[in-house]
């Protein structure tokens, strides 16, 4: 059979269980569990873009992991911290 016609859509994102996003009506709070690592909140670099924010672990040179956003935010500002292995991050909605 020929396919004619065919849209190829991007991949769907399965749900992540280390990965909660709540987003507010100005703000997007996303918590992610790290205590798997055992990573310290020195060793943690973030970065946003408009969809996603990306979690890099310095001291071992990796990205840990990249967070897909359900709405666009802010690039700036970004705050983050680390309580009991729960990664914590805030960021404003576009």
């Amino acid at each position: 059979t020929k396919l004619t016609n065919v849209i190829f859509l991007p991949s769907i994102q399965i749900d992540d269980p280390d990965v909660e996003v709540i987003t507010r009506d100005e703000r997007v709070d996303v918590y992610v569990d790290l205590r798997t690592l055992e990573t310290r909140e020195d060793d943690l670099a973030l970065r946003a873009d408009i969809s996603a924010v990306y979690i890099y672990d310095k001291s071992r040179r990796a990205v840990i992991k990249i967070v897909k956003l359900p709405v666009q935010v802010k690039s700036y500002p970004l705050t983050f911290h680390l309580r009991n292995g729960t990664l914590i991050i805030n960021l404003q909605r576009l």
